[in-house]
């Protein structure tokens, strides 16, 4: 029978995601270094541009950036797993109304009903219930925003399991489709809510 090593896997994930956090690092820097000299070559400007007419109030307001993503704590959204979907998440996935937070085995979980399929979100899953949860599903590694996740099918329920900075801390989505819901979109429902939670972690 084949061995699934599911703290492998998930460690090899965390491994994947540090290697690309120190490319980009390097790439910001290298471009930060080259744009610092092509300004310091370049005199300030002997005219400086006026506008004829006064600013709208209006004109300010598409000037200003956009409203900045919340992020918090790992540990208040854990104890507060609703608050990992913020309007924008809700809109661009198609989820109307709130999230249902229930108290779970392992803490706290939020169900959304997303396009016929019910996903629980929870974000501090022990690595021994992953264990148990892929322990007979069909299972694969499958990429989840920028993280590399474990996911687990198991008669008609999806299970994803993502490890942020710690295996032994996962981040998982449980999705069950409605009765007469086809079962295509059970993984791709679950994993846009992991993938939309991780961004609002700090």
């Amino acid at each position: 029978m084949l061995r699934f090593d599911l703290d492998r896997r998930l460690r090899s994930g965390l491994t994947h995601r540090k290697t690309g956090l120190v490319l980009v690092l390097a790439g910001v820097l290298l471009s930060a270094g080259c744009s610092s000299g092509q300004a310091g070559s370049r005199g300030p400007s002997p005219h400086p541009a006026h506008s004829s007419a006064p600013a709208s109030p209006s004109s300010f307001a598409s000037a200003s950036a956009p409203a900045q993503l919340r992020k918090y704590p790992r540990e208040q959204l854990a104890s507060k797993p609703c608050l990992a979907l913020d309007e924008r998440d809700l809109a661009a996935l198609g989820i109307s109304g709130r999230g249902k937070q229930e108290p779970r085995k392992h803490g706290v979980s939020c169900t959304w009903k997303l396009a016929g399929q019910n996903v629980s979100l929870a974000l501090d899953l022990p690595l021994s219930y992953a264990k148990t949860m892929t322990k007979n599903g069909r299972v694969s590694q499958v990429p989840v925003g920028q993280h590399q996740a474990v996911q687990a099918e198991f008669q008609r329920i999806c299970f994803i399991f993502v490890a942020v900075d710690d295996v032994d801390q996962l981040i998982g989505t449980t999705t069950i489709p409605d009765r007469g819901v086809s079962q295509d979109g059970t993984c791709p429902a679950g994993a846009s809510v992991a993938a939309a939670a991780l961004t609002h972690i700090r």
